[in-house]
């Protein structure tokens, strides 16, 4: 099993400001990660003018040339029309992770890439208990750009310390970081993270559109911490 994962906001502390109050991901679970590529090459090729058109801080082009999907430059409509596209042929799943950083233990983000690699345990445990996920190797795919070198080997170790050694529910653990402009699906879940994140920072702008992915089996579940 393939997941993609990359998320939206900032492990804090500081929530007087209310865009960190919450910190989101989003897990991409696919089987058919070719497939689910030329669904995004499509997207792009139909939206292409209209994503530029939104482009004001240049975070999906270089120039006339198209770099990278980002959610957090997506209008409304582009985001409405972005479930509507690429939630269709049953080639993925979708795991939503909500982390509401007023109710985090002061502790927590002392070390925030060990905060960050065990709430991803928790939620990956979250799916297997719900066999949602029952695959015995999992590939995880993540965004490089805010994860410290000497941190990148610290969550292969823990899954596979978890999982294979301690529960026995996994034979093998990969992680993979990459330059998200490098990897499309990684791309997606960075799109799907801010949907979620801007419903919250809203008050429910996006409902209809997670009420979609809900109603066509796309999204398997909210893993909310810490557990209310």
């Amino acid at each position: 099993m393939n997941i993609y994962i990359d998320e939206s906001g900032s492990m804090t502390h500081e929530t007087i400001l209310p865009q960190n109050r919450y910190f989101t991901m989003a897990l991409i679970l696919t089987q058919e990660p070719d497939k689910l590529r030329r669904v995004y090459k499509r997207f792009v090729q139909k939206y292409l003018k209209e994503l530029k058109d939104g482009n004001s801080d240049n975070k999906m082009f270089t120039g006339e040339n198209f770099l990278e999907l980002k959610g957090s430059a997506f209008t409304p409509k582009m985001k409405k029309n972005f479930v509507d596209f690429i939630c269709k042929n049953n080639l993925f799943q979708i795991l939503y992770i909500k982390i509401d950083n007023t109710q985090a233990t002061a502790n927590l983000y002392k070390n925030k890439a060990r905060a960050f690699n065990y709430i991803l345990k928790l939620a990956i445990e979250f799916l297997y208990n719900r066999e949602i996920l029952t695959d015995r190797n999992l590939t995880l795919n993540l965004d490089e750009r805010n994860v410290k070198t000497e941190a990148r080997h610290q969550l292969k170790e823990h899954l596979c310390t978890e999982f294979s050694t301690g529960r026995n529910i996994v034979d093998e653990v990969q992680v993979e970081y990459f330059d998200s402009c490098n990897n499309k699906l990684i791309q997606l879940a960075d799109v799907f993270s801010n949907i979620l994140y801007s419903n919250l920072l809203t008050s429910g702008k996006y409902d209809a559109e997670i009420k979609s992915m809900d109603d066509n089996g796309y999204l398997v579940g909210v893993f909310k911490f810490p557990p209310v």
